[in-house]
């Protein structure tokens, strides 16, 4: 595997850990009322694209400072 495509991968995957694990900490510390409208299903839907939102996001800002400040 290519040195930049092994590089891309393994930091979009270590910034989307911690995006969502942010995520999960945000939703179970200040959004888990307001989603009990939306019934059981609805719920879990809200809480995983709110993780979601958080890991993509972190990802690639993650990887936009790698790229920036790793150089070789």
């Amino acid at each position: 595997m290519p040195r930049l495509i092994q590089f891309i991968i393994v930091r979009m995957t270590i910034g989307f850990l911690i995006g969502s694990l942010v995520g999960l900490v945000v939703w179970t510390t200040g959004f888990a009322d307001s989603a009990g409208s939306f019934g059981e299903l609805g719920r879990y839907v809200a809480q995983g694209l709110f993780i979601f939102a958080f890991g993509d996001t972190i990802a690639l800002g993650y990887l936009g400072t790698a790229l920036l400040m790793e150089s070789d």
